[in-house]
């Protein structure tokens, strides 16, 4: 570096300069000891000037060993710049990778970025690739690199036609989406705009308040071209089912309803069976006081008479009714069994869970 070998010229010839001024100042002291005062001033001035003299000499000292440590870099970098082709040539592009990178971060040339791109090509990582070429590039022009330049171009323009795109788009609900494709976000200024990536599988994420999140997983071929829209569904809300009809006491009661109907029904019976024992033996009654014709009754019969009507008379609606009873309570207690025997349903619309054109079904055996 110009500058700074001038400066150390410049502190080298100081430091000359210095002690030849020391020699002088040291005579002359020695000469003129008789002189006590002039004799202090001249000693202090010598040691100021040789201590300028031994600063100044010691930079070259660090300038001789600083040439060394930077040729032994520089010389192991050539070392494994020359093994990185040999990889290269043995097929090995991801180990020839790993070591032009540490080539690069020594003495980053054009041939070297050149063959970084290289193996980023031959693996794969095309969009990576196609950065390092456009560095390649643009130090090769500035180096002069004619050569380097020319190989640059060639692969350039092909590798732009097969780098494969993506367009991510934004669609119903993802106004306000935050979009990420591989887990990096994606500004409003990159959307709707062919982005390189990589051939291979690719995702796309988003996701907004309210909505549900969204995710699409892809593959793109090289000079390929997908388009991804994001649509974004609500989130829906969730309506708390319906409690299913508990029928089982509704069914209880009814049996118990159709025990009572039924024992009324069956005491009604009983008491129409009475009435019409009472009935036959007031008949027999009246047979003994009018005879068997009943043409000739005495006046004490009609008591008799209005007591067969009565016995008559309740016998038959006990009768009906028993016989009504009986049956109703009979076909209650069979529907109250029937209930209990099946499974009580209820319908609950907007449920979670299974579900069928939003409405859920809830049953109970």
């Amino acid at each position: 570096m110009p500058g700074v070998d001038g400066a150390h010229d410049g502190l080298t010839y100081i430091g000359s300069l210095s002690r030849n001024l020391g020699f002088i100042v040291c005579h002359v002291a020695r000469r003129y000891t008789h002189r006590v005062s002039l004799k202090r001033w001249l000693v202090r001035s010598s040691l100021v000037l040789c201590a300028v003299s031994a600063l100044c000499s010691a930079p070259q000292a660090a300038r001789a060993q600083r040439p060394a440590a930077d040729n032994d870099a520089i010389k192991r970098a050539r070392d494994q710049f020359s093994q990185a082709l040999s990889l290269q040539t043995a097929g090995d592009w991801a180990g020839a990778l790993a070591m032009l990178k540490e080539v690069a971060a020594v003495k980053p040339t054009p041939q070297v970025r050149f063959n970084i791109a290289l193996c980023e090509e031959r693996l794969g990582l095309v969009v990576a690739a196609l950065g390092d070429y456009e560095l390649a590039a643009s130090d090769a022009q500035a180096e002069k690199a004619d050569q380097v330049r020319q190989e640059v171009d060639s692969r350039l323009e092909s590798l732009k036609a097969r780098v494969p795109r993506v367009v991510v788009q934004r669609g119903q609900g993802a106004d306000s989406a935050t979009i990420a494709l591989d887990g990096v976000s994606l500004g409003d200024s990159v959307l709707n705009h062919p982005l390189p990536v990589d051939p291979g599988p690719h995702t796309v994420e988003a996701k907004a308040l309210g909505f549900q999140p969204f995710k699409q997983t892809f593959r793109v071929a090289e000079q390929q071209t997908a388009t991804i829209q994001v649509k974004l569904e609500p989130v829906p809300t969730a309506i708390p089912p319906r409690p299913p009809v508990e029928t089982a006491h509704a069914s209880h009661s009814v049996r118990r309803a159709g025990f009572i109907v039924g024992g009324v029904g069956i005491a009604s019976l009983i008491t129409s069976g009475a009435m019409f024992y009472l009935r036959q033996n007031t008949i027999s009654d009246l047979d003994k006081q009018c005879g068997a014709t009943r043409d000739a009754c005495p006046p004490s019969s009609k008591d008799t008479v209005d007591r067969g009507k009565l016995y008559t008379i309740v016998g038959d609606v006990t009768l009906v009714a028993g016989a009504v009873g009986l049956g109703l309570g009979a076909a209650l207690v069979i529907v109250g069994s029937h209930s209990t025997e099946h499974e009580s349903v209820a319908l609950a619309l907007g449920a979670a869970g299974a579900n069928i054109g939003g409405a859920s079904l809830f049953g109970r055996f």
